[in-house]
């Protein structure tokens, strides 16, 4: 599987470079403006962390469909994940950073630019993210009770 190095971290994920970049929702999301984009050989899973469409105070609802999730090493306390990604809330430590975590998966085919969280929101960043370009469309489902703990390799 190739590996892909950014900042001194290294991920490993099935896919290969694509040239030229695509074009990102946000350049300020990508830690130094860097990202690359990748084209998805097989399948994978990512997370996705939302607050299921609800507004909470200094947080803006987030639905669970959306274009960026949570890539690499996701085992983490749930602030540490907010911080590490840069959630947008006013305080990346505060329980509403997100609500609901689902599992996104990723099909061969698809699109991604990836890299590293920038400092945003009052987080930290560090944390590899995706964007979602195009291709085949992102599949969530909602992971409930227990289910997000007790994934090996998911925290």
């Amino acid at each position: 599987m190739p590996t892909f190095s950014m900042f001194g971290q290294s991920l490993d994920i099935p896919a290969i470079a694509q040239h030229p970049k695509a074009i990102t929702r946000d350049e300020s999301a990508w830690q130094g403006h860097c990202y690359l984009t990748i084209r998805l050989t097989a399948a994978m899973e990512a997370l996705r962390v939302h607050t299921k469409g609800k507004d909470f105070p200094g947080r803006k609802a987030s639905p669970e469909a959306g274009a960026w999730v949570l890539i690499g090493d996701v085992i983490q306390t749930s602030s540490e994940l907010a911080n590490s990604r840069s959630l947008p809330t006013n305080n990346p430590h505060s329980m509403t950073a997100f609500t609901h975590v689902s599992e996104a998966n990723l099909f061969a085919g698809c699109v991604l630019n990836i890299g590293i969280a920038s400092a945003k929101f009052g987080g930290s960043g560090g944390g590899f993210q995706a964007e979602y370009v195009s291709g085949p469309p992102i599949q969530f489902k909602s992971l409930v009770d227990r289910h997000w703990h007790g994934r090996a390799g998911n925290a």
